[in-house]
């Protein structure tokens, strides 16, 4: 850049940035409510309620009853918030006892229902589970069952009204060969305090014996969860001094959550344990901190924090490893308006900067349909370095960073790097270089 550039540029900043000729600008995109092509099987609107939250956080349970006849399996589901900026989280359950009733005290902090299916939060895709045997998988939900939403909305949003809805497909009655995924919260940790102007790591193992798991699992993905004074969140799966890594997320951010989905699904044998670590920062150091000079709990506000990981998984059979879930989600109808048709516009838009970069590099990037994403980094032999993005994410706008680490959190050199993001069968790739600290 020259220097009569770099000075135009600074001029324009120093002048609030004042926007150019507006007529020459392309039309803002437009996206629909919906993520997921063809017609749901069927379609669950969550009552309407109003929030009540004026000075803390509150949690609402609401219930809908299926109308199903018989047991089905869920083979995918979308939540549609209706008012997504009030929407902290939801958390779905199936309730089979009849037991669940409507609670908007704002109090309603259990889940009211017995099975979990999944949850939402914002800038999570829809849950799509593989339909191709010997992976076909689907949650299954019991004749007469009741559809139960923990609808979790934050303080100041009294006032604020919601409408959202759950759009199920089913897989066809007769279909055969269905195994039975389950999502459940495996990792908590309520017991711990972050002191103010200090930074600490919590730690929490499942299950809590050492005696570990009792049949071998096959975990399908992982959804941690902590709020913003975490910064670093770390999953793996272990037994004496054998370890298998699940999720590292360096850097933490609560505004961009996302359920992990595995290229091939891990095996967790028997005996094996999981263990989490979250890591935070209580200090200046951390711009998302509530306040770095008051303590902060554990608790359900968003102002509190959580060591929250779940996980979707399923009984292990032979071979689950080896099957490829990212090459069968990369071809799912469902993401697409005809059977499995190359889209090449699925990313329209990718801004990687800086480059070259020190530590941390950032990714941007935009979706024209909802896909399965994933982004991988890979050194100048094509060994892959590192996986930063693996999900189900929907249209729209993305972002995420990569600080030039290993999946074994080792620091990479520097030098020059290849990345390669993939939504369905759309590409983007490109050269990125690490330089010297």
């Amino acid at each position: 850049m020259s220097a009569a550039d770099k000075a135009k540029l600074i001029a324009w900043i120093d002048n609030a940035m004042p926007a150019g000729d507006t007529t020459l600008a392309p039309a803002l995109p437009v996206y629909g409510a919906t993520q997921l092509y063809s017609t749901p099987d069927l379609i669950l609107n969550v009552p309407k309620f109003t929030s009540t939250a004026s000075t803390a956080d509150h949690y609402y349970c609401l219930n809908v009853p299926s109308g199903l006849l018989q047991d089905r399996y869920i083979r995918a589901f979308e939540f549609v918030p209706g008012n997504a900026a009030i929407i902290h989280h939801a958390v779905i359950t199936i309730d089979t006892t009849g037991t669940a009733v409507d609670d908007l005290s704002g109090g309603c902090f259990n889940f009211q229902g017995q099975v979990g299916i999944g949850d939402y939060a914002p800038g999570m895709g829809p849950t799509v589970l593989p339909g191709v045997s010997p992976t076909k998988f689907g949650f299954r939900i019991k004749a007469g069952s009741t559809v139960s939403f923990q609808m979790h909305v934050p303080e100041g949003s009294a006032g604020e009204k919601d409408s959202s809805q759950l759009r199920i497909y089913f897989y066809p009655v007769a279909e055969t060969g269905v195994r039975e995924m389950y999502f459940e919260t495996l990792i908590q940790n309520w017991s711990f305090v972050v002191p103010a102007n200090d930074s600490i790591t919590v730690t929490q193992k499942y299950p809590p014996s050492a005696a570990g798991i009792p049949v071998p699992f096959s975990i399908y993905g992982v959804f941690p969860h902590s709020h913003n004074t975490c910064t670093n969140i770390l999953n793996l799966a272990y037994k004496t001094t054998d370890t298998i890594p699940l999720i590292w997320i360096p850097e933490w951010d609560f505004h961009w959550q996302g359920q992990y989905t595995f290229k091939n699904m891990v095996k967790m044998p028997q005996g094996y344990r999981l263990f989490s670590s979250h890591k935070f920062d209580n200090t200046i150091n951390n711009p998302h901190t509530p306040d770095p000079n008051v303590p902060v709990s554990a608790g359900t506000n968003t102002y509190d924090e959580m060591l929250f990981d779940s996980y979707l998984f399923a009984l292990y059979q032979t071979g689950d490893e080896l099957a490829d879930i990212e090459a069968i989600l990369n071809n799912d109808p469902l993401f697409y308006p005809t059977s499995a048709a190359n889209v090449q516009s699925l990313i329209p838009f990718i801004n990687v900067y800086p480059n070259p970069f020190q530590q941390t590099i950032q990714f941007e990037y935009e979706l024209a349909s909802s896909q399965f994403v994933s982004l991988r980094i890979y050194d100048i032999f094509g060994r892959e370095v590192s996986k930063v993005v693996s999900h189900i994410q929907g249209m729209g706008f993305h972002t995420c960073s990569w600080n030039g680490r290993s999946e074994n959190a080792q620091a990479l050199p520097s030098g020059n790097y290849m990345y390669k993001l993939q939504a369905g069968k759309s590409t983007k790739s490109g050269l990125i270089s690490k330089q010297s600290d």
